[in-house]
């Protein structure tokens, strides 16, 4: 952000700076600052004019501007904001900021990436700095991406809005799915338009119960007081079980939980979304919450309709493609599975998938040793990396007969980004998928393991909307060379292979869950947005 050129910061002192000027100052006008800054930089400046004093030059949504307040530092603005503690007696109450301000905003933020950079030197050298990478992309790429996109609202109703884990979801909470992300989606475009209002009182045109509303208000928001309590106890939850204390960008953040901040004003509370996109994202990809202890025929559930909708997506985004599932064989008396997804051109395998819609933890994108730190996590995915290698093994031995491509790669398709950006935490995985063959596929050679290629499932999502069937493979293939072994696989698809004339549009349209979705859709559509 632009410098106040008379704010000069000394690393060492950034951070009790930082802490003091949050500790000075009132919870309830920081927050409003906070969505008053990043409404002026989402393209709602009219909404923030009259919270926020700022420069023209400060209504921008691109990135690489000096005036840019990155949506991640925010976010870490508000953990630190809850972890620290306010002074209560007005005697020491000495330097709050003034919430009024841009230059304020820019202070803090300049402070917190000092604070950063300091931090940085105790932990970050030449021996880790490629995984100190791979923590800053989980940081920074899903926010740079968006969290408000159609393909992943769709794509998440899909897998926890259905079946057994919507019957989890309504069994537990008292409401459905599909009306907590109503209220959920109503909640986020009414505070994109101001902070600390009143809630929405009736959805009646949704067809969407008072009860409803209620209950999801209790899942989406919670008391500043309560969040605070809460933020600090969630931090304390992960330094116990990564056994180090967080840099401060590092620290969890409670608004994934509760996106909503609510205080009493009077007889009435209001409501305050700093960061509205946190709203979606809870009622999407945040599902995982409420499900995750279902127990296994929940967890079975999610992973069927995971590798369903994967091929679903493949066949409505490239025709030419017959993306079949896993097949049962007998070897050795048991039974044995192909890969999940095995990709037929002209009926012929050109490529084969392990899907494993395992949760992207906390400590598996934090952790100063992600594989150590989220084994259960990992250690799925080394199984899925074995098991495309059995495949080939057992193809290459006869053991089943069919008809593969001998240059058909094998990927490894995941909900999340579980090996963002590290070329050492792949190869990791891979000698953790070395010793699990050892053991249980001696006759497996060299020639049987493929390197595996990485592919979470919403790159998929966007690599099938940028090409069609020849270009797609020529992506999973040249993915499998190690020079681009590290790389994210939509950046290979960039950099290796031409791209269509023209992008598709998403195939899919969540009006198929939610009735309302499409006259949303059309009317926006009517206004020229997109």
């Amino acid at each position: 952000m632009s410098k106040n050129k008379k704010f000069k910061i000394e690393p060492a002192l950034a951070m009790p700076m930082l802490r003091k000027k949050l500790s000075d100052t009132d919870d309830a006008a920081f927050l409003c600052m906070i969505w008053a800054v990043h409404a002026v930089q989402d393209s709602r400046a009219t909404h923030a004019a009259r919270f926020l004093d700022y420069p023209k030059e400060a209504e921008t949504t691109e990135i690489d501007s000096k005036y840019a307040a990155h949506k991640w530092d925010l976010e870490s603005l508000i953990t630190l904001n809850f972890n620290t503690p306010k002074t209560m007696d007005p005697v020491w109450r000495q330097r709050p900021i003034d919430t009024r301000s841009f230059n304020s905003v820019a202070d803090i933020v300049n402070l917190l990436r000092a604070a950063q950079d300091h931090e940085s030197d105790d932990h970050v050298d030449h021996t880790n700095i490629l995984l100190e990478l791979h923590r800053i992309a989980h940081r920074t790429f899903a926010w740079q991406r968006g969290l408000v996109r159609a393909e992943d609202i769709y794509r998440y109703l899909y897998i926890y809005g259905q079946g057994e884990c919507a019957a989890y979801f309504e069994k537990t909470n008292g409401l459905s799915v599909m009306d907590f992300f109503t209220v959920a989606f109503g909640h986020f475009g009414y505070l994109t338009r101001g902070p600390w209002m009143e809630r929405i009182r009736d959805m009646d045109v949704l067809k969407v119960s008072q009860h409803a509303i209620d209950r999801s208000i209790q899942l989406l928001s919670g008391d500043i007081w309560d969040v605070r309590r809460e933020s600090k106890a969630l931090l304390s939850k992960f330094e116990k079980s990564l056994g180090t204390k967080l840099p401060v960008i590092y620290q969890p953040s409670y608004l994934r939980l509760k996106p909503i901040i609510r205080r009493a004003v009077g007889l009435r509370d209001r409501y305050i979304a700093p960061l509205p996109a946190l709203i979606v994202m809870r009622a999407t990809m945040g599902l995982y919450y409420d499900i995750q202890n279902g127990g296994v025929a929940v967890t079975n559930d999610a992973t069927k309709r995971f590798e369903e909708y994967a091929r679903r997506s493949i066949k409505a985004h490239c025709p030419g493609f017959d993306p079949a599932p896993a097949m049962t064989y007998v070897h050795k008396k048991n039974p044995v599975e192909t890969p999940d997804i095995l990709l037929k051109q002209d009926r012929r395998i050109a490529a084969v998938f392990e899907c494993k819609a395992t949760k992207l933890t906390f400590e598996a994108q934090y952790g100063n040793d992600p594989v150590e730190n989220a084994k259960t996590g990992y250690s799925q995915i080394a199984k899925a990396i074995f098991q495309l290698w059995r495949f080939f093994s057992h193809i290459r031995r006869g053991i089943i007969e069919l008809d593969v491509a001998p240059n058909a790669p094998a990927i490894v398709l995941t909900l999340d980004s579980w090996t963002q950006m590290s070329h050492e935490l792949r190869n990791a995985l891979i000698a953790e998928a070395e010793k699990i063959a050892t053991v249980k596929e001696p006759e497996m050679i060299e020639e049987d393991k493929r390197r595996p290629v990485f592919c979470p499932i919403h790159e998929l999502d966007q690599m099938l909307t940028l090409s069609n069937e020849e270009q797609l493979l020529a992506a999973f293939r040249a993915a499998s060379d190690v020079y681009y072994q590290g790389w994210n696989i939509r950046q290979v698809r960039s950099d290796a292979v031409p791209k269509l004339e023209r992008k598709r549009g998403f195939a899919f349209d969540a009006g198929e869950f939610l009735p309302w979705w499409r006259e949303l859709v059309e009317a926006r559509a009517a206004t020229g947005q997109e």
